[in-house]
């Protein structure tokens, strides 16, 4: 049987390095048009992006990180991946699912990505959220969860297979 979202989510692995290689805007659309159809709590469409392509804006939002957000630096894009508060409890989640969709669909168009979580990180001074949102005016009532950095593929790993995955972690009926 052929499974073609399988063999697409067993290929994608997080990439930290990227070529030189532009995105096209008609390729990130398509990568976006994923994004916003993905699903989220009651149907309140929570979840905005903000797309950075600036090179000098990039180096400035990893900064925004204290631990790990050089990686992002070297990327053509960056997705910041944000969440209005006042549609529920479940931003999180909203943020995660359509973050998830973008990893794949950047897969699909063989662009390297990498989740990079902001949720209770530090910053310089201030939180990492409080430091993107003010670097990018973001208005009160949103939190960013993460970004995603999308480029070239600068580095190759391997992807996984079916043997790789243990089912016992998959239960029936009861745990």
């Amino acid at each position: 049987m052929t499974n073609e979202l399988f063999e697409l989510a067993a290929k994608r692995r997080s990439i930290r390095r990227y070529t030189n290689d532009h995105i096209s805007d008609d390729v990130l659309n398509e990568i976006m048009k994923v994004a916003l159809a993905a699903p989220c709590s009651f149907g309140h469409r929570p979840v905005e992006f903000v797309i950075v392509r600036d090179k000098n804006r990039i180096i400035d939002l990893a900064a925004c990180k204290s631990m790990g957000g050089s990686q992002i630096v070297g990327a053509d894009v960056i997705i910041v991946v944000m969440v209005k508060l006042d549609r529920g409890e479940f931003w999180i989640e909203d943020g995660a699912i359509a973050s998830g969709y973008i990893l794949l669909a950047a897969e699909q168009y063989n662009i390297g990505a990498c989740w990079v979580h902001i949720r209770n990180r530090t910053g310089r001074k201030e939180s990492s959220d409080e430091e993107i949102r003010n670097l990018l005016n973001v208005p009160d009532g949103y939190a960013v969860l993460n970004l995603i950095a999308l480029g070239g593929k600068g580095e190759s790993k391997k992807g996984y297979s079916e043997s790789d995955f243990d089912f016992n972690k998959v239960h029936q009926e009861i745990f």
